[in-house]
């Protein structure tokens, strides 16, 4: 399920772990995955609101519309 909102991403980010190296803090390539899932968890955000956005422009222009034809 694509995630919607910031709550979404929130929880996304509390449920994130690294992998440990043996020597010297995490695995940095487990790191770069672990940031690209949540670039995509950030995306599906952004794209999800800016449909919800774009709907609402678009129920307003259509009432506007039909305002001026009477």
């Amino acid at each position: 399920m694509p995630a919607r909102t910031m709550d979404d991403i929130a929880s996304f980010i509390d449920q994130m772990s690294f992998k440990k190296k043996l020597f010297g803090g995490v695995d940095e390539l487990d790191v770069l995955k672990q940031m690209e899932a949540l670039q995509q968890v950030y995306r599906s955000v952004y794209e999800s609101q800016a449909a919800y956005y774009q709907a609402l422009i678009d129920e307003r222009d259509a009432i506007i519309s039909r305002l001026k034809r009477g």
